[in-house]
């Protein structure tokens, strides 16, 4: 018997993710329609933003403004989170679980986000990496004092979360059935890669591409391993939480 929070076989009963191909096949679609759900969402709440505070250029403006409102950052978070978190429950609805449990020990795990955050400065300190700037200002927005606390709390409590839910809970979880091969770990390698790669293509923002995203990728895969390696997504919430939290200090001390 696995021992207590470890990945379980699947169609054990307290089995972590899908309990089998089909079943992980559905869940995959269910991820893919959160996603598509939850980008029509962004469109239609900060159009309907745009149009209640009057901004010229509409919602097309406010997306390739380099700090935009706080509103706008906002209502793009919650309406992305929205399908995030319509995925993970309906993933659920069968009977699979996303492993979502936090112990004590957890905690030390900050250490590992802020870690990854510095180690991803260093490795672009080669590049001149000016998407990477501005895509910390288009996240947090333009404000300063107490406009930054909400996006703040938004970017180090909520997106841990909700994001860990989606890409370490529905997305890898049904990866790792998809693609188990008569050799384990080559499967689970393939899943935590491929789970990796699609969590950096998802935070890409505009321009840059091919530099920002191996960063990107490269910390989905830690989170993915921490999830596969301890059958929990706590791990991955907190290293996930700690890493934002160095991206939101430095952008508070830096306004």
């Amino acid at each position: 018997m696995a021992a207590p929070g470890m990945l379980q076989p699947a169609g054990s009963p307290a089995a972590l993710g899908p309990r089998d191909r089909t079943e992980a096949w559905r869940w995959l679609m269910v991820a893919l329609v959160g996603l598509v759900v939850g980008y029509v969402m962004v469109v239609v709440l900060t159009t309907i933003g745009a149009e209640i505070a009057g901004t010229k250029g509409g919602v097309n403006a406010l997306s390739a403004a380099s700090e935009p409102p706080v509103w706008f950052v906002m209502v793009d978070l919650v309406g992305v989170w929205t399908g995030f978190a319509m995925a993970a429950y309906l993933a659920t609805r069968t009977g699979g679980r996303l492993g979502l449990g936090i112990a004590r020990w957890d905690s030390l795990y900050v250490f590992l986000g802020i870690a990854l955050q510095l180690g991803l400065a260093l490795a672009y300190l080669p590049v001149h990496l000016k998407g990477g700037a501005n895509a910390v200002n288009r996240e947090l927005g333009a404000g300063s004092g107490w406009l930054l606390v909400v996006p703040a709390v938004l970017t180090i409590v909520g997106a841990p979360l909700i994001e860990e839910l989606f890409f370490r809970g529905v997305l890898l979880r049904a990866l790792l059935v998809l693609c188990r091969t008569t050799t384990p770990v080559v499967g689970v390698v393939v899943a935590v890669v491929a789970d990796g790669a699609l969590f950096g293509l998802a935070h890409l923002g505009s321009g840059d591409l091919w530099e920002q995203l191996p960063g990107l990728a490269a910390v989905g895969i830690v989170l993915a391993a921490l999830a596969v390696k301890t059958g929990r997504l706590g791990p991955s919430i907190v290293t996930h939480a700690s890493f934002n939290a160095v991206v939101v200090l430095w952008y508070a001390a830096s306004r």
